[in-house]
């Protein structure tokens, strides 16, 4: 344990913009992990709040999702880093034993990645638990809940993408490692709470019947519109995942088109 500790941090990634989600998700993460063993970092740009068990880094000013994230990991020494962002608030508890069996598993194999939730999915099997994400695979590089090698990210960040770039440029980047694995089920489950910038209505709901209060004063709900938008992107989503996953890649370039596509990238 006290090895794993030592080998293992939690990065929560945010921005000063997104200061009013703290408060919630704290109160989430600790009523729903109080037993999390591993030191737990903010990233922030200016702001150092004082919250119990969290340490601040505070990079200054930012130009790009990329580049934040990029100053936060050189300020860390842990060999390995597990990415929480701050729009995602647990509200389950968490099963630490697991959580340690699966990052000893990860550091004992010497992986650079584990997505410790199936979003999407493992292509082949490699035990019980955990599959192998192959070269090519959709979202090779998801940050949501994924458990990194610190300088296998650091080489894979481009200072000037934003997450969602990073997420669809960084797979590709990302064929050339191997050992990129993924959880077969929940590991942390959380509710997804704020979709481009806005508060999901029915995140809401969801956080108020936990007892966890959003400021809606700060920040907005997505409208009627937008979430419609959105409900219509996870079903593209899904019908995407039904695909073959050596096709995806292909599908989601044809999809998005210029200028997001693969081909025009790279």
């Amino acid at each position: 344990m006290t090895d794993l500790r030592e080998t293992v941090s939690i990065l929560v990634v945010s921005c000063d913009r997104y200061a009013d989600l703290w408060d919630p998700f704290f109160r989430s993460l600790w009523e729903f992990w109080p037993d999390c063993p591993f030191r737990v970092y903010l990233l922030s740009n200016e702001l150092r709040p004082q919250y119990s068990n969290v340490e601040n880094i505070v990079i200054g000013h930012d130009s790009s999702w990329s580049d934040s994230l990029a100053k936060a990991l050189s300020q860390l020494r842990n060999e390995y880093v597990f990415l929480h962002l701050d729009d995602l608030f647990p509200y389950k508890k968490i099963d630490t034993e697991k959580v340690l069996r699966l990052f000893s598993w990860a550091v004992a194999s010497g992986a650079n990645y584990l997505r410790v939730n199936p979003s999407p999915e493992p292509d082949e099997p490699v035990n019980q638990e955990i599959g192998r994400i192959a070269r090519g695979a959709i979202y090779r590089t998801s940050t949501v809940l994924s458990l990194w090698n610190r300088n296998a990210l650091l080489n894979l960040l481009d200072p000037h993408e934003s997450a969602w770039e990073f997420e669809v440029y960084g797979s590709v980047r990302s064929d050339c490692y191997d050992h990129f694995y993924a959880s077969k089920e929940i590991t942390v489950p959380v509710i997804n709470g704020v979709i481009k910038g806005k508060w999901q209505r029915s995140a809401v709901r969801a956080l108020r019947k936990l007892g966890f209060n959003p400021d809606l004063s700060r920040r907005p709900l997505m409208g009627l519109r937008e979430t419609l938008l959105f409900k219509v992107k996870q079903v593209r989503s899904f019908l995407l995942q039904c695909c073959p996953s050596r096709y995806r890649r292909q599908i989601k370039d044809f999809v998005l088109r210029v200028p997001y596509s693969y081909a025009s990238k790279f």
